[in-house]
């Protein structure tokens, strides 16, 4: 059932049966009257047999009376049903018999009448009143009215002639009934109008018409029912779940045009996940685009399919470095080029922007500084808060690496909103809800509030609509989204997870047989049909009275401060930024610094160049920027000027000089990484390579204090390197000098 009481399916039962388990007080009197009215009108005298019947019935046979009067009553009926008697002969009627008369004597009438109408076949594969009820006439057994009772009451003696799914069951039963309503009104005069019911035509449903609502979403609960129908007794048949027919179907019908829209660019199949995250209901769960389309394998479930989630856990990463006290939202993070031997991991657009803001990088998606906040965080550790996100089937941390960052790890939809319900919540984690009467548990903190609300802000600060996204039409009234998109490797997967209103919404467009496609773009394919759905959630809501609202995540128990940064280079706005931002950050765990890029310094009034010191009366004072010298090798690769400052002035001191400069870089080795050797050498050959202010420097490599080369900045050194633990230091022609450690392995 739907969480207001619509039936989503009636499913089978493993004997495939339609069978519902439904108490004696919740079946209509009606019934029972005419139950035992029909079958065994002294049902509540005897002793389980009706020896007056039994007796006729043995006279009968015994003269060879080609139709003999019937003796079986509801006990002995019980009785052959329950334990699947063959009653056909003498010896299987005697146990019959013998059964009876044991039920009756450790059983009350009300019980074996309970039973009975929960064992009794009603035509075809259906069988207890309550699959009839429900199939037939599409109500309860508690509602069935007087001539429905009569009708249904007739069936079980004769199941495959007077089965209701038939029309020669429809035409048998108009006789049968008659017969029953004139027994009826026999005990109850007043009932004469049923004469007249008893003639019309039935309107009833048959098992081909049955509702078969959000199919995938169905199969689920039956999987995790655990139900077993094999002994007769109290079964929670009936389970009532938080799904929102009328949002599945809208849902469902949006999809399906957003499918139909992209055939052209090979778009056939998607899913899609809404969870309510405050009370953790699933509101709607599409496992595919069409469940009854063998081509793209709808009976697939694509919520429950673990793939690549590409780059929709990187919250996850930026929230556990805010957390750690790495980052803030304004941290200015390192998008150059790095290499990990013979793995070299590049952005999607195969640029790199140099230096970015942690917003940007969250926003824009890039993958180093991703990857570089997960080195720093610990893979290990990383694992542990996936892990603690309810993501399962997790291999072990040295398996993934630094992969993980971008997608390494497979998740399942319905994992990645638990993720992101999660981040809603900020940080407390609930399990996800399918059932109404599974309370919400207490959940558990997985990293503090104040970094998932940090995190929270970065995501919002992607705009809706973008340039990237082709939108048809931005919506009038903006509501806010927290969202992320997701592309995996070679285009197999698109992903855009989001949070709106008291929403999460999960997309996935791709194919379940993991043909790649280059359409599957997280931005361009998941994400128009992420903001289509969200149009149509927000639609429903507003139609039923319960429009949605941007929620602020910013509560009073957060140790949350605001403060003005400098807008494009991080830190905290300083004298010299020519441009400010109010950002968030954690006091006392984020790293705050004033913005360093920004530097007043004396400039030599006649010449331009630096001055050694200051002197108010030869120079004044220009504002530059002052960067990393591999940031300063980016922009000079890129042909980017930037306002750098001038060369000293002839003359100055090596002290004055070294104090306005930045030692090189080193770019590879990556520090603390380990080369792995995969022949039979016990050597590798490791790339060596730094980057210094000055674009022309000569520098200086030493290994473990033996000097191995020299390379202009910039240039590579290629050197074999024994296994073992290592120290590399780069010196340049100034002294300006720097280490970093690393190792080889077999």
């Amino acid at each position: 059932m739907s969480r207001d009481g619509e039936l989503l399916r009636i499913s089978l039962t493993p004997d495939d049966k339609y069978r519902l388990y439904t108490p004696l007080d919740e079946i209509s009197p009606y019934v029972r009257h005419a139950t035992i009215l029909y079958e065994d009108r002294f049902f509540k005298y005897h002793p389980g047999v009706n020896p007056v019947a039994l007796a006729r019935a043995t006279i009968d046979y015994i003269s060879g009376v080609p139709h003999p009067a019937g003796a079986s009553t509801i006990t002995m009926q019980v009785a052959r049903l329950k334990y699947d008697m063959n009653t056909r002969g003498i010896g299987g009627k005697l146990k019959q018999i013998a059964a009876a008369l044991y039920i009756d004597l450790f059983y009350s009438k009300d019980e074996i009448l309970e039973a009975y109408l929960n064992l009794a076949p009603y035509g075809g594969n259906i069988e207890s009143i309550g699959a009839a009820s429900l199939i037939y006439f599409d109500k309860p057994a508690s509602q069935l009215n007087k001539i429905e009772s009569i009708t249904l009451a007739t069936v079980p003696q004769n199941p495959v002639k007077r089965g209701l799914n038939t029309r020669a069951g429809l035409s048998n039963i108009m006789k049968m009934r008659g017969d029953l309503v004139r027994r009826w009104i026999e005990h109850t005069p007043a009932d004469t109008s049923l004469t007249t019911l008893a003639d019309m035509p039935l309107d009833v449903r048959t098992t081909r018409e049955l509702p078969f609502y959000a199919p995938h979403f169905v199969n689920y609960m039956v999987s995790q029912s655990g139900l077993d129908w094999n002994n007769i007794g109290p079964h929670d048949w009936e389970t009532r779940t938080t799904l929102d027919l009328g949002l599945q179907q809208k849902l469902e019908n949006m999809l399906a045009a957003q499918i139909a829209a992209r055939r052209d660019v090979g778009i056939t199949n998607a899913a899609a996940i809404l969870v309510n995250y405050k009370t953790m209901e699933t509101l709607a769960y599409i496992g595919s685009a069409d469940y009854f389309d063998k081509r793209i394998y709808g009976e697939n479930d694509g919520v429950r399919a673990r793939r690549s989630p590409g780059s929709t856990l990187k919250p996850l990463i930026y929230a556990a470095a805010v957390d750690m006290g790495l980052i803030h939202s304004m941290t200015l993070l390192k998008d150059a080029k790095i290499n990990f031997g013979v793995y070299a991991p590049e952005n999607s657009d195969n640029e790199f922007y140099g230096p970015v803001l942690a917003r940007d990088a969250l926003t824009h998606s890039r993958n180093i500084p991703a990857i570089n906040l997960l080195r720093q965080i610990g893979t290990k550790n990383f694992y542990k808060i996936l892990s603690d996100s309810g993501v399962s089937n997790l291999k072990s941390p040295d398996y993934y690496g630094i992969s993980v960052a971008l997608g390494g790890a497979e998740v399942s939809m319905f994992e990645l909103a638990d993720i992101y319900a999660t981040m809603a919540n900020l940080g407390l984690r609930h399990k996800i809800r399918t059932n109404t009467d599974v309370p919400l548990d207490a959940g558990h903190q997985l990293l503090s509030p104040e970094a998932f609300f940090i995190t929270m802000d970065m995501l919002a600060r992607q705009q809706t609509p973008t340039k990237k996204i082709p939108f048809t039409r931005a919506p009038a009234a903006q509501l806010r989204h927290y969202w992320k998109t997701g592309t995996s490797s070679s285009f197999r997967d698109a992903w855009t997870a989001g949070i709106f209103g008291d929403f999460v919404l999960v997309v996935w467009v791709g194919n379940f047989d993991g043909t790649p496609n280059n359409a599957f773009s997280g931005a361009h394919a998941a994400a128009p049909i992420y903001f289509s759905l969200a149009a149509a959630t927000q639609e429903y809501f507003a139609t039923h009275g319960t429009p949605i609202t941007n929620n602020n995540f910013l509560r009073d128990d957060l140790n949350i401060s605001e403060i003005e940064m400098c807008d494009g280079v991080g830190g905290l706005a300083g004298k010299y930024c020519p441009k400010t931002v109010r950002a968030y950050f954690i006091p006392g765990k984020s790293p705050i610094d004033t913005a360093s890029v920004y530097r007043a310094i004396p400039i030599d009034t006649k010449t331009g160049l630096r001055a050694c010191s200051r002197n108010p009366d030869t120079t004044k004072m220009v504002v530059y920027e002052f960067w990393d010298a591999e940031y300063l090798d980016m922009f000079r690769r890129a042909g980017v000027q930037r306002n750098t400052p001038p060369p000293f002035m002839p003359g100055c001191s090596l002290d004055a000089v070294m104090s306005g400069r930045d030692v090189p870089t080193i770019i590879s080795p990556i520090p603390d990484t380990r080369t792995v050797i995969t022949d039979n050498n016990d050597t590798a050959e490791i790339t060596f390579r730094a980057i210094s202010d000055m674009p022309d420097a000569k520098i200086f490599w030493f290994l473990d204090d033996k000097m191995i080369g020299t390379t202009m900045s910039g240039d590579i050194l290629q050197y074999r390197t024994k296994i073992g633990d290592h120290v590399v230091r780069a010196i340049d022609e100034m002294g300006g000098g720097t280490r970093i450690e690393f190792s080889v392995v077999k």
